[in-house]
């Protein structure tokens, strides 16, 4: 295949599916769909990555591209496939918002890759991929973290003393209390900071019993 016809097939696209042409909408959406592997291992901050899921996102886009294509403009074959996918029960439970946003995404990929729109392809997966990027560095930087202090009759305003003499910026993010005990968690950025002279500092506070500092990606349960 010359420059000048890769060139014409990815802006106009392919409407008779030759031998060809369906190599070359496969080959594409596989490029696109390890472009979406690749977006997803790189900016997933969860605790537990999911290889398997990350494959299935490359399978749903090739997927989707052949049913394009085997669909085509045929009103019969397109009303038969609804209802042949009218049957399929999905039972597996998403646990992340962001992981539907990804199946989408490699579903889109495959409608448009299947209908010889490669450009739109292209373009809209790059701009997806810059706004993971971007949301990932500004919003929640390596520096965030929690802070869970654990205690019985513990008060807010020692603990914020501490951190304010350290010029710790923080945020309080839950209280839970009982009678005799008390669980505080901070939102705080370290930088530049002792970690071991700050837990030490906070071990100095009377009744304080447990001090975590776990790393933060921006969402808080509980």
């Amino acid at each position: 295949m010359s420059k000048e016809n890769l060139l014409n097939l990815l802006i106009n696209g392919t409407e008779i599916f030759t031998l060809e042409a369906i190599i070359f909408n496969i080959s594409v959406t596989i490029m696109l769909a390890f472009f979406i592997y690749f977006i997803y291992k790189k900016t997933y901050n969860g605790v537990l990555y999911s290889q398997n899921f990350n494959i299935t996102i490359v399978m749903i886009a090739i997927i989707t591209s052949i049913v394009m294509m085997l669909i085509g403009s045929n009103l019969a074959i397109s009303l038969g496939m609804v209802g042949a996918l009218s049957i399929v029960r999905f039972r597996a439970a998403i646990k992340e918002p962001r992981d539907i946003a990804f199946l989408f995404w490699a579903i889109a990929i495959g409608l448009a890759a299947g209908t010889g729109s490669f450009m739109l392809a292209i373009i809209g997966s790059i701009a997806i991929a810059l706004v993971l990027f971007l949301f990932g560095k500004t919003m929640y930087s390596d520096n965030c973290y929690l802070l869970v202090l654990k205690g019985e009759n513990i008060k807010t305003t020692d603990f914020q003393s501490i951190l304010k003499n350290y010029k710790i910026p923080f945020k309080l993010r839950m209280k839970n209390t009982s009678v005799n005990f008390s669980e505080l968690t901070y939102e705080i950025t370290l930088k530049n900071v002792n970690v071991d002279n700050l837990v030490e500092h906070f071990y100095t506070i009377e009744n304080i019993s447990e001090v975590h500092i776990v790393s933060y990606n921006g969402e808080v349960s509980g």
